[in-house]
Formats: structure tokens, sequence, C-alpha cells
């Protein structure tokens, strides 16, 4: 290694495949600023990631990772204390359940590198905002030197708990939206339309979902709004793509009903000729990183107003590039605003320009640099003050 050059990571069991691109642009970015950049993961299945879609940089560190339960609460351990106590500025994700977490902040001013945390400011799903669990991700999180802070709304709420608006760094957490374009440009209309008899009849009045399959996603609404709409649009087909708890779900609704659609977990262009199939993308529960999903493939997202929405909810504006059903209840007025989108194509038209007008401000170049100018302001600011 060059003499002089500042050494970071990003530690973490889980490397995500929508995670690939941002951490090679970034590491490209840095490099450039004489700073070599590392992400140490784990890659042991029997660590079972929440999700489904793994894949690693080439160049990624792998580590041992230890996973275990504690009073209902998934614990983990990332063998990686020594490794990453040799770099000048660690990145963790802010998860309370990252045993490694703990040791690394405590020993950063003993032998002198500096933490930063990588987040949401707070669990935004969490039923007790106020409980132990928050108080104590809250106490933690002004122990870090620095923060990488997802959205606006995640920066209010680090700044809100005591830390120093100064030291924090909005990304605007993003996904390939390149990828996807260069994906989509490869389905020819021959393609999409064999694509379109084959699964669908041939229907042109098509909902999609994409996401993880839990709770929080609402999937019985989604699956009693997709009723009612089929009730009032009898050739209207819904493809529903992802996994989770409650695939089956959805498993059961379309072994029961031929215009429903499960074809599992799908990703990279096979997921993009499907979604591509649609008009409209419901997601009537939590809204993460699939509103960019959503914008990139010119399918307007439908959601309804939640409390515990992921930050990324504030790119979606309301009748400027989706719609935001008030009354998040009631299945009647989220088929409304469904129905009203399928059939009427000057206002998807519109939305879907307001889409593609957002998509200049989210994007992972966008959001590499904002990253790559974050971690040389932590180098260079001062130590963090003592745990206290």
């Amino acid at each position: 290694m060059p003499a002089g050059r500042k050494r970071v990571c990003y530690v973490y069991p889980y490397a995500f495949r929508y995670r690939k691109a941002f951490s090679e642009r970034l590491k490209q970015l840095l490099d450039a600023s004489g700073v070599d950049f590392d992400v140490i993961h784990c890659s042991d299945p029997k660590l079972r990631a929440p999700r489904g879609d793994l894949e690693a940089p080439e160049w990624a560190i792998d580590s041992r990772c230890v996973r275990f339960d504690l009073a209902g609460r998934a614990l983990r351990y990332q063998g990686a204390l020594r490794r990453a106590m040799s770099y000048d500025l660690v990145i963790m994700q802010q998860e309370n359940g990252l045993l490694l977490n703990y040791p690394l902040q405590l020993f950063s001013n003993v032998f002198g590198y500096r933490t930063a945390f990588f987040g949401h400011g707070r669990n935004f799903q969490s039923r007790n905002p106020d409980g132990w669990a928050e108080r104590f991700k809250r106490f933690w999180l002004r122990r870090a030197h620095w923060w990488f802070a997802y959205t606006e709304r995640s920066a209010a709420v680090v700044e809100a708990a005591g830390f120093p608006r100064h030291k924090i760094t909005v990304f605007n957490n993003a996904i390939d939206i390149a990828a996807i374009r260069e994906m989509l440009a490869s389905i020819g209309p021959e393609e999409r339309e064999a694509a379109r008899r084959q699964l669908l009849g041939g229907s042109r009045r098509v909902g999609v979902y994409v996401g993880g399959l839990y709770e929080h996603k609402r999937i019985k609404f989604l699956l009693a709004a997709a009723r009612e709409i089929r009730r009032r649009l009898p050739d209207f087909h819904f493809i529903a793509i992802g996994d989770g708890a409650e695939a089956g779900l959805l498993r059961e609704a379309a072994a029961a009903h031929d215009w429903i659609h499960y074809p599992g977990a799908r990703f990279g262009r096979e997921k993009s000729l499907l979604v591509g199939l649609a008009d409209v993308f419901l997601m009537p529960g939590l809204v993460g990183l699939a509103v960019l999903d959503a914008f990139a493939h010119g399918t307007p997202m439908v959601t309804t107003d939640l409390p515990y929405h992921s930050p990324e909810i504030d790119y979606l504006e309301d009748g400027v590039n989706g719609v935001i059903v008030d009354e998040s209840g009631s299945v009647a007025a989220y088929a409304d605003a469904v129905v009203r989108l399928i059939v009427d194509d000057a206002w998807r038209r519109r939305l879907q320009a307001g889409a593609q007008a957002a998509l200049e401000t989210y994007t992972i170049e966008n959001m590499a640099e904002r990253f790559a100018g974050g971690v040389l302001q932590a180098l260079r600011d001062q130590p963090a003050p003592p745990l206290g």
C-alpha cells in the first residue's frame, strides 16, 4: 500500500446485491482521492440473510460470523475486530443486534481510529419508539465520530438525538438506475409482447409488486386491493415478485386465481421484463428503495399514508411522481387510486414524467459522490469525543 494513504472499511455481515454497484463506484472515487476502501462481510450461508439477494464485490473481504437468538432478537457477531481496528475509519451499519459495533466504538479512542454509522437514525418500523431498544440506539448513535444518513429525514432524526449536524452526510440512498435502464433497453417489443401473451393472456391492465413479503408490507391488504381492482376491471392481472415470511399468501392466491401471478424472487433482466409489463406499482405497505425501482421502470407507485415508511418515502411526491392514499385502511380508496392510474393514460404519463425527473437526483453515482465527500470530511475532522 502506498505510504500516506488512508484506509476506510465498511463492516457488515451482509453484502447485498443492490449495494454492489455503489460499493464499486465508492471504491473508485476514494482511490482517486488517495483512500483505500474495503467491504468486510460474511459469506457463510448459515448466517441466513434477511433477504435472498447477496452478492459481494470480488475484492470484498470475507469474515467469520455467528448468529444466535436471544429473547426473540437476532444477534450477530462478525469476527473482524482486529482487522477493522487497523483502518483509519470504520463505517458500521446502525443496528442494535450487530455485536461487533460495540467494541469497535469502545476501542476507537484507545487505538486512534474513527467510527461512523450508516443508517436511518432510528427504527421507523418500531412499535415502541420510546422503548428501551430505541433509547439504546439513540445512546450509541451519539458515540460515533461521523454519520452517513440515508435521507434528510434520517439526518433530522440523528441531529434531534444530539449529534452535530456538521458531522452528518446525507447520501440519498439509491439503487443502480443505469443498470435498470440498460436492461429495459435490451428488451425489445417482440419479447415483451410474447411475455405479455404467455403470462397475462395479452392483458394491458397490469399491476406489479416487488419487494419483501412480510408484515409491514401489508400483503393481505395488497391481495384484497387486487381483488377489488379485478372486480372493477375484469381484465386486470397482478404480478407479485419477491420472497419472505408471507410468501405463502401469494402462492395460495396464485393457485386460486389465474390472474394473480407469483414467480417468486426475481432479479436483473428477468425482473425488469416482468415489471415492464405493468402500468402501476402496488405497494400499500412500507415503502423503501422500491420507490426507485418503480420510477426506473416507468410504473407509478401507489402507496398509503403510514407512519412507519422507511426514509426513502421522501422521494415519493403525491401527485408529482406517484400517489399516496390518505385513507390507509380503506381497500376501496386504494383501489380507486390504482384504477384511475390504469385507465387514465394522461394521468399516468404525468406521474411517469415526474418520476423520470426525480431519477436525475437519486442515482448511485450521486450517492457515491456524496458518500465519498463525507468520508474525506470524516478523515480530516477532529477526533471523536470520549464516550460518556
